[in-house]
């Protein structure tokens, strides 16, 4: 991109200086070319005559090379040639056509072209006014900096005036840049029928007739840019535009506009590309509600497909820099109360800033304290809380270090986290250790889907959660209750049909009406299939069971948590909007049930 900036820019000088000797005449020509190269360091100038008579002259070759600040730029022209009418005060140039131009920029940017450039002029005594000046050019397949750029096109249409001391240059109508391709070679990045539209730019200059000096040359003016297909990993391909506003001078170049994808993302940009210095761009972007959360996901590849935004609003600013070593990018991303679903699982109120950097090829992600309100799947996570980051190459993305400084939330009036540490994305499957503390079993009774069961006490402990590519699974987590311990209610019609006659079970029964326990614990285990399994240790007694005698109970239990989560969500412990998906999934599941049946019995 800088190199391209260069480019243009050098084009626009070596257009503009064309335009300025047309007006000011063949003598006066001469004279603020001698001007110009002295004061910018012009050497190795050398031409090649072909012909010259009173309809104009011919160079078979001009070159020429200037160094600015160690930088060394140098051009070569091919079949120049300039013709002129004569007036009463002297000859004036009516076309200038140059068959081959080729550019040499500092970082070994090559380009070369074909341009022509017609000018009929109509002087008066006081100014020179041109009318309906064209200029028009053909760019052939090159390589700008990395990028293959096939053959593109220039068409100009100017109309302007000159007075003694300045000129003012007004682009028509018809002026657009436009590129068939640009890609970069070796990279998934390319940009389909690349437009600019030119159309009100006018180019300003000021210079003096003794001796002939260019003091300011100017570029200003709206002008539009929009391209079919802009292909790359991290964008879903489809139509781009900007609309924007042009100010440069003999020493920078800005760009100030709004940038806007097919599917509504919109940010607004400012360049600024000094020619001695670093070209810099800010980009500020950001969406609200549904529809810019709808316009980010059509837009990013990287925007997880079960991912929906309703609520709240998302702003981005960047920073970047494009030294000649690489690329530095810094910026932010600002959180205000975003809430939404993510597949069957509901959250809200998510606040907070993230910081990104990307240095050449290093990508750095993090965060002090990003918070989130509720996170319910069924069953809620509240206050939820992340302070760490991550980094990773550029080329690995996926593939890089995640380090935890704090991840916890609330959870039925206590508290689970992950224990702080790093892991390497690479390696699966992760082990991310959980605690789980100040627990109260008796929302936990009242979150779990049976009538009847109540209990008391806290619980805390220890669960080792494997995640990897096949899903997620615990093995021997630990769950224990706090001293004293607490009670476990659990109504007799539960569990009459465990007795059936045996007269230890049902002291079992009668006991689990009213238990008094002092100890519970719970080994737990997590298959990838869904399928938890508590294997669950009582020690306690019942008031009205022998007179309060000691009793060890060793249960296992197994749910199926998935089908769970499925019970919670349709019964409204989430939201609508969830249950309304897991209906219709349910729906779905269904059909394709009876659409197997159908064929197996047509069969």
């Amino acid at each position: 991109m800088a190199a391209f900036m260069t480019l243009r820019r050098c084009l626009l000088l070596l257009l503009s200086l064309i335009v300025m000797l047309s007006m000011a005449g063949g003598l006066y020509a001469l004279v603020a070319w001698e001007t110009w190269r002295k004061a910018n360091g012009i050497s190795n100038l050398e031409w090649q005559w072909g012909d010259v008579s009173l309809a104009g002259l011919r160079l078979d070759r001009l070159s020429a090379t200037q160094n600015r600040e160690g930088q060394r730029y140098h051009m070569v022209g091919k079949q120049l040639s300039q013709a002129w009418s004569w007036h009463w005060y002297g000859p004036m140039p009516e076309a200038i056509v140059i068959d081959q131009l080729a550019l040499t920029l500092p970082q070994g940017v090559h380009a070369e072209g074909d341009l022509t450039i017609s000018s009929p002029l109509e002087p008066d005594k006081r100014q020179l006014t041109t009318n309906d000046m064209k200029i028009e050019g053909r760019l052939p397949e090159r390589s700008i900096a990395g990028w293959t750029m096939s053959e593109g096109r220039i068409n100009l249409t100017v109309s302007g005036k000159a007075s003694e001391r300045s000129a003012t240059l007004t682009l028509g109508e018809q002026s657009r840049v436009e590129f068939d391709d640009i890609a970069a070679p070796g990279e998934d990045s390319r940009l389909d029928d690349l437009v600019f539209n030119l159309a009100g730019v006018t180019l300003l200059g000021d210079y003096q007739l003794a001796p002939m000096a260019l003091d300011r040359l100017a570029v200003e003016g709206p002008f539009e840019a929009a391209v079919a297909t802009i292909h790359n990993a991290q964008l879903i391909p489809q139509p781009w535009r900007f609309d924007g506003q042009l100010d440069g001078t003999l020493t920078e170049l800005k760009i100030d506009g709004r940038l806007s994808s097919d599917a509504g993302a919109i940010a607004d940009t400012h360049m600024n590309y000094p020619f001695e210095g670093v070209p810099a761009l800010e980009v500020s972007m950001n969406a609200e509600g549904t529809s810019g959360g709808r316009a980010l996901a059509d837009t990013f590849t990287a925007w997880p497909a079960a991912m929906e935004v309703s609520d709240g609003r998302v702003e981005a600013a960047l920073s970047a820099r494009f030294p000649f070593q690489g690329i530095r990018v810094q910026g932010d991303i600002d959180f205000d109360n975003v809430g939404g679903l993510y597949a069957r699982t509901a959250w809200t109120g998510l606040d907070g800033r993230v910081n990104l950097s990307l240095d050449n090829d290093d990508v750095n992600v993090r965060t002090s304290d990003l918070t989130l309100d509720t996170l319910n799947p069924g069953i809620a996570l509240r206050d939820v809380r992340v302070a760490g980051f991550y980094r990773a190459r550029r080329s690995q993305v996926a593939n890089g270090t995640l380090v935890l400084d704090r991840a916890s939330s609330e959870l039925l009036g206590g508290e689970v986290r992950v224990t702080p540490g790093e892991w390497q994305l690479a390696d699966m499957p992760l082990r991310v250790p959980l605690e789980l503390s100040g627990i109260e079993l008796a929302q936990l009774m009242q979150v779990y889907p049976a009538e009847g069961l109540a209990g008391s006490g806290l619980l805390q402990g220890a669960i080792p959660v494997r995640i990897g590519p096949e899903g997620v699974s615990i093995d021997s987590g630990q769950v224990q209750a706090v001293a004293p311990g607490g009670t476990l209610k659990l109504p007799a019609d539960r569990l009459k049909g465990m007795a059936q006659g045996n007269q230890a079970m049902t002291l079992v029964v009668q006991a689990m009406e009213n238990f008094h326990y002092s100890v519970l614990n719970s080994t737990i285990d997590y298959a990838q299939d869904g399928t938890l399994t508590l294997g669950l240790r009582l020690e306690g007694s019942s008031p009205e069971v022998r007179d309060g005698h000691p009793i060890v109970l060793n249960i296992n239990l197994e749910e199926d948590i998935p089908a769970l989560l499925t019970s919670l969500q349709l019964s409204g412990r989430v939201n609508d909007a969830v249950t309304e998906k897991v209906r219709n999934l349910i729906r779905e599941r269904e059909a394709q049930r009876q659409s197997t049946g159908a064929g197996n019995n047509q069969e």
